[in-house]
Formats: structure tokens, sequence, C-alpha cells
């Protein structure tokens, strides 16, 4: 990942004289945390503010103005500087107490890594898991999976895509294998909205699904961790071929 103090602010300028990173997240009205009011101020400025950065309105270098995303979001600043915290330790941006808060760039190195721990976490709690799932963990994860084949929204896809890895993982008994998978999911999330704009990237990635979940029925821990690395890797070389120069 890169060090935070090399984050450049964006320089392009609205009209208005607001930076335009700012001006895209202004099109949510303020007081929209109502929307969903389940949820604590910090987990909704949160999501929204890695929604904004997975679909493009925030980019690579661009500047977050506190003042001003605390105001759009109809939040005080102690919600969103946790958002920001969050945010941080997700890998989405990076803060400098001189500069402020960057989204960080996308880097060849960070995907490696970033892909490299998931093999070797995910095949883990995978061996441990497919022997005890039950037959309503199974279902689950079919059902998770079916659903899957359907969504062409690719923000949807990405969280239903975890939950079914999740589904797979669950009955390995290591809470926090799975927090620290969860954790690097989401620092992966934007390297994979890469691959999701390529219109093979759901067919091959449901049919690889489908067949780990044929391994995982057969209670075969050994073709479903050879499946599951093939898996993570072949997205992993995909993505590292985009991020080339």
């Amino acid at each position: 990942m890169k060090d935070m103090r090399q984050a450049k602010p964006a320089k392009r300028k609205t009209q208005s004289g607001q930076p335009v990173t700012a001006a895209r997240i202004a099109g949510r009205p303020t007081g929209e945390a109502s929307e969903l009011s389940h949820m604590t101020a910090s987990a909704f400025a949160t999501e929204r503010l890695r929604e904004a950065i997975l679909n493009g309105e925030l980019e690579p270098g661009d500047r977050l103005q506190q003042h001003f995303l605390a105001a759009k979001l109809g939040l005080s600043h102690v919600p969103l500087r946790e958002a920001l915290q969050r945010l941080e330790f997700e890998g989405f941006i990076a803060i400098s107490p001189r500069r402020g808060a960057f989204v960080v760039p996308l880097t060849a190195g960070d995907a490696a890594e970033i892909f490299e721990l998931r093999v070797n976490l995910e095949t883990t709690a995978l061996r441990a898991s497919v022997e005890h799932l039950s037959p309503e963990q199974r279902l689950l994860a079919t059902e998770i999976c079916r659903h899957a084949d359907g969504v062409k929204d690719k923000l949807a896809y990405g969280e239903v895509n975890w939950q079914f890895h999740r589904a797979l993982y669950v009955a390995c008994q290591r809470p926090r294998t799975l927090n620290l998978i969860e954790t690097l999911w989401r620092n992966a999330s934007r390297y994979s909205m890469l691959l999701r704009h390529r219109a093979p990237y759901f067919r091959q990635s449901q049919q690889e699904h489908w067949d780990m979940l044929e391994a995982a029925g057969k209670q075969d821990p050994e073709l479903a961790c050879r499946l599951l690395r093939a898996h993570i890797e072949a997205a992993a070389g995909r993505v590292l071929n985009l991020l080339q120069p």
C-alpha cells in the first residue's frame, strides 16, 4: 500500500470552488442517515464512503473534505472520524496529520499481498470447515450461490460473493480467522471491482463457486481447497494484469 504521506490531493475544482471529490458526494441529501436508522452514524458514514470509493465517485488520490462530508451526510464530526479510521483500517484511505484523508491508490504490490494472504487463510478455514458443515449450512450456501447467479449490480455482487464464501467457512470454528478473512475481503474489494467491469467475470466466478460447493457437498476438503486456491489465484492474476502500466 502506498504510504499515506505520498497520497496526492485532487487538483480539479468544480464551478462552486469545492474540490471535485466533495462535489460527487454532494448529490446525496443532507440527513440521509435516517434511511438506515438501525445503523450507527459511524457505520452509515463508513458504508456511504466505502460505496463512493468502490463505484468510482471518489478516485485514488482524491482528498476527503471532512467538514463538507459531515454536512452532506448530516452527521457530526465524531462518527465521520470513526468512519475514516475504519476505512483506513480496511485500506481504502490514508490519513496524514498534516494533509488529511486521501483515497489510497491501487498498486500491484498491495494487491499481490492481499490475495496471497487470502489464499493462505481461506484454504485453512475451508479445510477445517468442509467436513463439519451441517445440511442447513450447505443449504444456505446453495441458496446464496443461486441468488448470486441473478445479481447484476457490481456492488451488490461483492457482498453476495463474500456471503457465499463465508457460508463455506463458517463451520471452521475459528472466529479470529474469519474476522481476518473478512478484513482481507474489504481490502480486496477495490481490486475485485476492476474485474466486475469485464463481462466474463460473473459467469466464471459463479461457475467456480458451484464447483467449490459441489466439492463441499461431497465433504472433500482437498478438492474444495484446490478449487478455492485456483479461484483466488486466477482473480489475483487478472487483477495484476490490469494494474500493469
